[in-house]
């Protein structure tokens, strides 16, 4: 008899409640199964009203597009030099010398 109650509790955790609508007021009466919590209020701000569309498995993400802007050299230097500039300021916080 537990065995038979234990395994009623397995099948209806985890599952659509239409799949297992008869077995899980068996389960719910021995004490094996219960009913979900509401969301609390902050939980149900938080999630968006639309519907989301996500991408399917297996289909890769389109790449970075081909007419990205080219540095120009003097445009590249300005940016090492202030790759530079943060590389030196985040080694004088850390007290490491660079």
């Amino acid at each position: 008899m537990a065995l038979g109650l234990s395994l009623c509790g397995c099948v209806t955790a985890g599952h659509d409640e239409s799949a297992s609508a008869p077995l899980k007021p068996l389960a719910k009466m021995a004490g094996f199964a219960t009913d979900p919590p509401e969301a609390a209020d902050f939980v149900k701000a938080s999630r968006p009203t639309a519907d989301l569309t996500y991408m399917p498995v297996g289909v890769t993400p389109s790449g970075p597009k081909t007419d990205a802007k080219r540095l120009t050299p003097d445009e590249l230097k300005a940016l090492q030099d202030d790759l530079d500039t943060a590389r030196a300021k985040n080694a004088a916080a850390s007290g490491i010398n660079p």
